[in-house]
């Protein structure tokens, strides 16, 4: 109560309440709405990515020097990929920030190498590229991290600086990435975006210990619709949830430590939420659209993005990555193995969020399917299988296995009874295991690519298996680019999209999976456009008797077709 409180304590409580009514108007003025919950979010990782001029460097600056005015002897690390970016983006703009009419203490140091932005207090931020790895070496007590351009380092490095963060008493230990998404397949996508919800060990209110799945991330966007995050259309939530804790088991240290339950914030901001954009910056953003739309996608709505040039139309990969469907389900077959052969009668499937199958096409009856698929070999590391209605050439499953080549062939065979006998086609070049495992097995209802006479009998011999060479690679691929780029709405596997964002043409014009990346899924879906002309197109309309058939070699009865 005032009462309680001598004149002079009044007054000096009245002036600080108005000293504080007078900041936060300002940060009011200088600071962008979308932004407020950070000032307010205790978690460990605040990560704001959007287009360019969407002002979230600034909110990091301003938010680091508030914390330097506020917090006795916090310390930060600034860092990019390179020492020099250091020096001519981030210290230039802390510095700017913290020269502010209301900002008091600071000071700065400019020997070049060595920028430093300190309080009085004792608080201090110092710099540092990921290039620099002696000066990294000999940095310790960082309370708080800066990465910028974070698309542009590692996962590997965040992880370091994660660990280097500990044992901070004074406030938040928290790490602060900017990014602009300049490609789909950056790491950070699926450190902070794909894989939101996971596992933790907890203990509940009444001390029991149990595992259980959840999304500790907060994701808040602007005015430009992004993906499906979760998010408050009024950016509001209490500080009751910001700062509620549980007990959740650490690796690190062997036991059960108290955790703020939302670890994450993510904000993605646009042009469009800064209040400070003028019309000329509009203007060049209209330009941009107006040039290159794939650019302003990225720059502009801050849109995951296909930077550099592909082998295939990059903007339809990229608008289909946005609006692919979800697999129906995910999981493998399972099956009774006798006199080392499948029994048909005992297939069936198993559902799991981990098996190699996808299923985006329950099969339709009397509908012909195609599977095209590829063996691990020279710059693989999966045996992939892309099955597709052969009317509409839509996928309807996928299958990436990473292990043997017989239980490939018998996750094949099983998906091609799945889809009412499906025409397989499997790559020979660097393994015929997988063909002559399924015609062991009985599948016979494979691509044959020759017939030839038997040498001794005369007999014609039926060659099964697709060749990949000089004349058949360049023409499957020709056929699957010509698909993408007229029918993109056909793909739907996620896998096969990010690979299609890293197959280019080398420096002779051969095109290739770029260094570090794979074409497993894009070779299987080649063969599957190469293939198809050996199954019909036609759906037929079987007698009801028929639905017990073996269909391997047999001639079907067509009542119909339409």
């Amino acid at each position: 109560m005032l009462s309680d409180l001598t004149d002079a304590e009044q007054i000096q409580l009245i002036q600080l309440m108005e000293q504080r009514e007078k900041e936060r108007i300002i940060k009011q003025e200088t600071r962008n709405e979308i932004y407020n919950i950070v000032e307010r979010f205790k978690g460990r990782y605040v990560v704001l990515m959007g287009g360019s001029g969407s002002g979230k460097s600034y909110e990091i600056a301003d938010r680091i020097i508030d914390r330097m005015e506020d917090e006795v002897k916090t310390r930060v690390l600034g860092v990019r990929a390179q020492r020099n970016q250091v020096t001519e983006s981030q210290f230039p703009l802390l510095k700017s920030r913290a020269k502010l009419d209301h900002r008091k203490g600071f000071g700065t140091k400019e020997s070049k190498g060595n920028e430093e932005v300190y309080n009085s207090n004792g608080a201090q931020t110092i710099f540092s590229g990921l290039d620099d790895v002696q000066k990294l070496k000999s940095i310790f007590d960082i309370t708080s991290c800066w990465v910028e351009e974070a698309d542009q380092v590692t996962d590997k490095d965040v992880n370091e600086l994660d660990r280097r963060l500990r044992g901070y008493k004074d406030g938040a230990m928290q790490i602060y990435i900017t990014f602009n998404p300049v490609s789909v397949l950056c790491y950070l996508k699926k450190r902070f975006f794909d894989d939101r919800v996971k596992e933790y060990k907890i203990k509940d209110e009444y001390g029991n210990i149990k595992t259980v799945r959840l999304n500790r991330t907060i994701a808040l966007r602007g005015i430009t619709p992004f993906e499906d995050f979760m998010y408050y259309k009024d950016f509001k939530i209490s500080d009751e949830e910001l700062n509620k804790t549980f007990l959740v088991w650490s690796d690190e240290k062997e036991e059960f430590v108290e955790e703020y339950f939302y670890n994450t914030l993510v904000i993605h901001s646009t042009y469009r939420d800064n209040k400070f954009i003028d019309a000329d910056y509009y203007k060049v953003m209209q330009d941009l659209k107006n040039n290159d739309e794939e650019e302003y996608k990225i720059y502009g709505l801050g849109q995951w993005g296909i930077f550099g040039g592909t082998y295939f139309d990059k903007t339809n990969i990229n608008k289909r990555i946005a609006s692919a469907p979800k697999p129906i389900k995910i999981g493998y077959f399972e099956f009774d193995y006798v006199n080392e052969k499948i029994v048909d009668s005992s297939i069936k499937w198993v559902d799991d969020k981990n098996g190699y199958i996808k299923i985006f096409e329950e099969p339709k009856k009397g509908y012909p399917y195609v599977a095209g698929g590829d063996t691990a070999g020279e710059g693989s590391d999966s045996n992939t299988g892309f099955f597709t209605n052969n009317v509409t050439r839509e996928d309807a499953a996928s299958l990436i296995y990473k292990y043997d080549e017989d239980l490939y062939a018998r996750q094949m065979y099983c998906l091609g009874k799945y889809y009412n006998n499906a025409l397989i086609g499997i790559e020979t070049k660097f393994s015929t295991h997988p063909v002559k495992e399924l015609i062991r097995l009985g599948y016979y209802r494979q691509y044959v690519r020759e017939e030839r006479p038997d040498s001794m009998t005369g007999n014609v011999k039926k060659i099964y298996g697709f060749d990949t060479n000089s004349a058949t690679r360049p023409t499957a691929l020709g056929m699957l680019k010509t698909e993408i780029r007229e029918n993109p709405d056909r793909f739907k596997d996620m896998d096969f999209l990010y690979e299609a964002t890293t197959f280019v043409k080398n420096e002779q014009g051969r095109p290739e999976a770029a260094h570090g990346s794979h074409d497993d899924c894009i070779m299987a879906r080649a063969i599957n456009c190469y293939i198809s002309h050996q199954q019909t197109s036609e759906v037929e309309i079987l007698d009801s008797d028929d639905d017990d058939e073996d269909e391997d070699d047999k001639p079907r009865r067509r009542n119909k077709f339409y």
